[in-house]
């Protein structure tokens, strides 16, 4: 009786492998697709072209979906959100608040990721 309780709990263990993800952000994210998104957003937002700057909006959040599907970091959940927040700005006819927000966007995206620390504690 007792092996089977033994050969149920490495099954599990064996198993639980798969699904234990790392906490933070990916060592090499690849912000550059979405980058010139964003810059399009910019460029729109200053030319006052709604129908454009929410084309790029659209475009941006659809390359974030894709490269969320290959690893979610909070980085790129950040920057989903201020696309997002960028376009119901400008649909309400607010380009300079869609102007910044792409802004933070691009800013949050080229910020220096802090150096990865391996050992016990802080």
């Amino acid at each position: 009786m007792k092996l089977k309780y033994i050969l149920a709990a490495m099954l599990l263990s064996f198993f639980s492998f798969g699904v234990v993800h790392a906490a933070g952000s990916p060592i090499n994210e690849d912000f550059s697709a979405l980058i010139a998104q964003a810059e399009k957003m910019i460029d729109a937002g200053k030319k006052s072209d709604a129908t454009a700057f929410i084309a790029a909006a659209d475009e941006g959040s659809s390359v974030a979906k894709d490269q969320g599907n290959k690893g979610n970091s909070p980085g790129l959940q950040r920057v989903s959100f201020k696309f997002k927040m960028a376009k119901k700005a400008v649909k309400a006819g607010d380009f300079i608040q869609g102007i910044t927000l792409s802004e933070e966007a691009i800013s949050e995206m080229k910020k220096e990721k802090a150096p990865l620390k391996f050992g016990g504690g802080s």
